[in-house]
């Protein structure tokens, strides 16, 4: 919002306040509007709908979060040079700090995009990062499988449907609004506990 003008800032304050209580599909533009203290016709000089005022919202964070979120999968592949893929699963926890961090630098962007974003382009936010997870981990798998550097195998369903279970699980910290230092105390707890299920499948050499 920063570049914003300032009736713009005050449509998306009320957007945000609209949508976190109603969700995106029950949420009245009209209320919105006249909350903010303006006509429609004020509101589409700036926004064409009402899911233009979502995106104003949500799009720079979600951008950020799967531009970094690729990076930090690309990053795996680098330990393959380094000699250094004994160390991917400390790799992928440390990553799982820095994206709290920023999660909770934008929590009520990620309050929207996780639990208000039904009936916008945003509403798979968690699957689409899961499939960007699999995709890259099994092209990374298969990259250290022609190198002799991991021993164990899992289906791509499976893979999914564990995947999917993480980032639900890490997710629920914003759903269920919890404190930043309790959520990141059950996110260690909850990536000791997959980080062990995962490696009985599959370890690194």
């Amino acid at each position: 919002m920063k570049n914003s003008t300032d009736t713009q800032k005050k449509l998306l304050e009320t957007g945000k306040k609209e949508f976190l209580k109603n969700g995106f599909k029950s949420a009245s533009l009209r209320k919105i509007v006249k909350d903010a203290g303006f006509t429609l016709g004020a509101f589409y000089g700036y926004y064409k709908d009402k899911e233009s005022l979502f995106d104003g919202l949500v799009e720079d964070v979600s951008n950020e979060m799967f531009t970094s979120f690729k990076k930090a999968q690309d990053s795996h592949f680098d330990l393959i040079d380094s000699e250094e893929t004994i160390n991917s699963t400390k790799l992928s926890t440390e990553y799982l700090r820095y994206f709290m961090d920023y999660i909770y630098d934008n929590f009520e962007q990620f309050k929207l995009l996780i639990c208000c974003a039904d009936g916008t382009k945003y509403e798979n936010f968690i699957n689409d990062l899961v499939n960007i997870e699999v995709e890259r981990t099994t092209e990374y798998y298969e990259t250290l499988r022609k190198l002799n550097k991991v021993k164990g195998n899992i289906n791509k369903q499976l893979h999914h449907m564990l995947t999917s279970a993480y980032f639900t699980a890490v997710f629920e910290t914003v759903a269920h609004d919890m404190a930043k230092e309790e959520a990141l105390g059950y996110v260690e707890e909850l990536a000791l506990f997959f980080n062990s299920g995962w490696e009985s499948l599959i370890s690194f050499k």
